[in-house]
Formats: structure tokens, C-alpha cells, sequence
């Protein structure tokens, strides 16, 4: 359930008539950075605010931050400026328990070079420059490289490097307009990719098809680096150019109104262009299975989704509704290696097993290879435990708004649906429902990067820190928490 309002002249505002329950809370407008209800700062969540029956919360303050502003220029190796070239403010953000540059702003370059990138949260931010040629240019530079070799521009790094890991961070200050952040791209050697697409799906080229192109192990996430190409001619033929020398993955991508399908495979690209690559989008394995209730407990089944997540960050998995029988179909999944999940389960649930063929893949995962189809059985349990309690710092004082995570033994954290993450209420007070039976280990700190906790290195420097838990069906503990301070949290 969602209230919202609009504040009036005087900035007041009013919510009435809520549901008893636990909520977040937030502010934002236009040309400010949101903020939530307790928010020690702006990129750090707030408290969970906990209502109860008949209660009145009055004269709650929210002090605005105006966003930040990131300007400059980009301009060709002669001086000149360049229209239409992509500059990103990325931030380091962990994915699949890594940290990599991801995009937080992004704008493209008018006539006169210039860019402007607004709305930015206080901080540190990576800008790249990546620009990728019109024909006219593009048939201009390889004239200057003597016919023999295409040149391109590679996405530039400020304050000038061509690899993000040399990448210097541009700090700004809440409603800072931080200027003359400007870019010299230089063209490089580069090749062209040349080949054809075959859509197997409906037996013929594959006209209409999008290709992508992504560079692997860069540091970058894949949102942020990507050469793509829409499929215009009949005979299904592609070419991307501009390519820079380095280890690469193609996708082909065809959808209709109900799927999409795919076809993949890794690129190594050197110093020579690269013709007759051949991707064929085909039709990947209908799976179908159930889900079953176990035990006592009654769920409309109708609100879940089944989904199969990718082990590999640049495939896109699957995701299906179950039926009120509790069967699903998921009627094209490609060749590769998934994890099962269970989306939109009740609170106090979990899933229990899921067996493909009779084989337990709840721990291990699926692996689905071409031609292979087969009966996927999930069961469902309404045992699932419950933790809460309050998190406490050295005095004894409960914190509101500290970051609780509870991670499961080491065997068991690539199953990353069984961490569970929340922050402490106004009374520093926190809950954590739906745990599946098994060993785990509680933390709450004052102040840690969102997604930080997927990291195995820096959990292993927080072991200590932690507190062990075994986690039995329908067990409801309460424990509490020792803050870790951010004045001792690992950076």
C-alpha cells in the first residue's frame, strides 16, 4: 500500500488514514536528491518507520539536498568539438559481489560539444566520453589511416585514459555545478565485425534483430559499455565498427509479442577486422513445472513468479506466473547455467525444494543445454523463520537506521536469495522474516556500501563482527545486535 501527498506553500504535508504496518518514507523534488526518513546520508538508506494502531507521528523534518551538476566539453584529437557523443557519471556500485562502474547520469553532446549532467547525489563520480562515428567520419578516418585501417574512438576515462581502473574520481558537493570536466577523444585502431543473423524462431534472416556488443572482465558494468546495432537488411547482415582490440560478448536479440529469444557466443578481437560471424537465434527449451504447498499453510499461488537467473551477468534469464493449479511454463530458456527463484512470496515463506527430473538443483543450480527439456517441481513452505531485535551501539543506546544483513553460511552464498536486508525502525528495532531453515550469520552497521555485503573478501574481515545463528522451521528468535561503527567499517 502506497500514501502520497503534496506539500503545500509553506512545504507542510499531511498522510492520514494508514494501515498499521512498516513503511519507508520519503521526500523528493525536482533539482533535490531524495531523501528518506532518517537518512544519515544521501547515499545510505533511512529507517524503516514502524506504525501502530491509532498512532500519530507529528513535526517529521525533511532538510532537502539540491542535486549536483557535472558540465564540459568533448572535442576530436584536431581541437574540434564532437556532437552526439554519450558522457556517463558512474559510480562504483557492487554487482554479483564485485564493485564496478555503473551508470547514475548520462547525456549526449550538442553541436557545440557541451554536455550537462544534473540530478547527481553528492559524492565521487567516474565520467566517460564514448563516441561512435557517423558513416561520413568513420570513412573519413580510415582514408587518414591509408585505406588499410579503420580508426575509432575507444570510451575515454577522465582525466584522459582509455582504462577505467586509471580513472581519476570528480568529487561533488550538494548543489555543486562542477565545471569544465572536458574530453580530448583521440581515434585509435580499430576493426569492424562483420556478419549475419539467422533467426531460427521463424526460419529466416534475422532482420529486425538487435546486436550487442560487451566488453567482458572490464570493470565496467555491462549497462555502462556497449556497442549495439539494430538488424536493418533483409539478409539478416550486421556490421559494428569501431571495435577496440579485447575480449568481447555478441548477442542477438528477437523478440515477439510474448518472448525474446537469443542467440550468443565470445568474441576475441585483435588488430584485424573480423567477417563471417554467424549468430543463430534460436528457440531455447520449454520448461514446465509446479509449485507445491507444503505442510498447513495456504498461498495464492497466482502472485508468485518463477524465475531463472543467469550465473552470467550479461545473459538475461527467465521469468514466468505460476497458475492458480500451481503449474508454469517457461517456454524459452536458453542454453546456459541458472539459479531457481521463487519471486513475490508471502512474508513468512520459503522455498522449501526444487528438483528438475527428480534431481535437487535448489543448491546447485540448472544446467540447460540445447534440446533438453524437462519437469521443474517446486515446493513451497509457510515454516520459514523469523528474526528480530534491537541493534545497540557501545553505550547501550538502540540505533535507528543501521544496515542489518543476514548471510548464510559460506556453501550456501551463491544463493543470494537467502540473505536477507533491512534497516533498523525509529526505535532501532529491526525484522527479518521468510528465513530458510540453516546457518547464518547477523550483522548490523552503522554505515556499509550497498551490495558491499555479496563481497566474500570483505565479509571474511567481518567474520568476527558478526554474530552466528542457526535458523530452524518456524523458529522466531530475538537477539540483539552490537553495532559496527563506520568508523570501523573496511573501505
Amino acid at each position: 500500500q502506497v500514501y502520497s501527498t503534496i506539500t503545500d506553500s509553506s512545504g507542510r504535508f499531511i498522510l492520514k488514514s494508514i494501515e498499521p504496518g512498516r513503511y519507508r518514507l520519503w521526500a523528493e523534488r525536482n533539482g533535490y536528491v531524495r531523501q528518506e526518513f532518517g537518512q544519515r546520508s544521501p547515499n545510505q538508506p533511512g529507517s524503516i518507520l514502524s506504525l501502530a494502531p491509532g498512532q500519530t507521528l507529528q513535526d517529521i523534518v525533511f532538510r532537502l539536498i539540491p542535486a549536483a551538476v557535472i558540465t564540459g566539453r568533448v572535442y576530436d584529437e584536431e581541437g574540434e568539438p564532437i556532437a552526439g557523443a554519450t558522457i556517463q557519471a558512474m559510480r562504483k556500485r557492487y554487482r554479483s559481489g564485485r564493485r564496478k562502474l555503473a551508470p547514475a547520469g548520462t547525456d549526449r553532446t550538442d553541436d557545440l560539444g557541451e554536455y550537462r549532467i544534473y540530478g547527481l547525489r553528492p559524492g565521487p563520480y567516474y565520467v566517460s566520453a564514448t563516441f561512435v562515428p557517423g558513416w561520413i567520419r568513420a570513412r573519413t578516418f580510415t582514408r587518414k589511416a591509408g585505406g588499410e585501417r579503420e580508426l575509432g574512438y575507444p570510451p575515454t576515462y577522465y582525466p584522459g585514459t582509455n582504462d577505467p581502473a586509471q580513472a581519476v574520481p570528480v568529487g561533488v558537493r550538494a548543489g555543486e555545478e562542477v565545471r569544465a570536466i572536458d574530453f580530448t577523444i583521440v581515434p585509435s585502431g580499430a576493426v569492424r565485425i562483420r556478419g549475419w543473423v539467422f533467426n531460427a524462431v521463424i526460419g529466416r534472416p534475422g532482420r529486425g534483430a538487435l546486436v550487442m556488443l560487451y566488453p567482458r572482465e572490464s570493470g565496467v558494468s555491462r549497462f555502462a559499455a556497449r556497442n549495439q546495432v539494430y538488424v536493418d537488411d533483409p539478409q539478416g547482415n550486421f556490421e559494428i565498427s569501431g571495435v577496440i582490440p579485447g575480449s568481447y560478448n555478441l548477442q542477438a536479440f528477437w523478440s515477439d509479442s510474448e518472448n525474446q529469444y537469443v542467440g550468443r557466443l565470445p568474441l576475441e578481437v585483435g588488430t584485424l577486422d573480423i567477417e563471417g560471424i554467424n549468430i543463430v537465434i534460436s528457440l531455447g527449451v520449454r520448461l514446465s513445472g509446479r509449485v507445491q504447498v507444503g505442510g498447513d499453510g495456504q498461498a495464492k499461488l497466482t502472485d508468485l513468479y518463477i524465475r531463472l537467473e543467469s550465473r552470467v551477468e550479461s545473459v538475461t534469464g527467465n521469468r514466468a506466473k505460476v497458475k492458480a493449479d500451481g503449474s508454469f511454463v517457461l517456454p524459452n530458456v536458453s542454453a546456459g547455467d541458472y539459479r531457481v527463484k521463487l519471486e513475490n512470496m508471502p512474508e513468512d515463506w520459503y522455498l522449501k525444494s526444487a528438483r528438475l527430473d527428480g534431481q535437487d538443483v535448489l543448491e546447485r543450480g540448472i544446467e540447460i543445454t540445447t534440446g533438453q527439456a524437462g519437469s521443474l517441481e517446486l515446493v513451497l513452505s509457510s515454516a520459514a523463520g523469523r528474526i528480530d531485535g534491537p541493534v545497540l551501539d557501545a553505550d547501550r543506546e538502540p540505533i535507528p537506521a543501521a544496515y542489518v544483513v543476514l548471510v548464510p553460511d559460506r556453501r550456501r552464498r551463491v544463493r543470494t536469495e537467502l540473505y536477507k536486508i533491512t534497516t533498523t525502525d525509529q526505535y532501532g528495532q529491526f525484522t527479518l522474516r521468510g528465513i530458510a531453515p540453516g546457518e547464518y550469520t547477523l550483522f548490523a552497521w552503522e554505515e556499509i556500501e550497498v551490495g558491499a555485503y555479496y563481497d566474500p573478501d570483505l565479509l571474511r574481515r567481518y567474520e568476527k563482527s558478526g554474530q552466528s545463528v542457526r535458523v530452524r522451521e518456524a523458529d522466531r528468535l530475538s537477539l540483539e545486535l552490537e553495532l559496527i561503527p563506520a568508523d570501523e567499517v573496511f573501505r
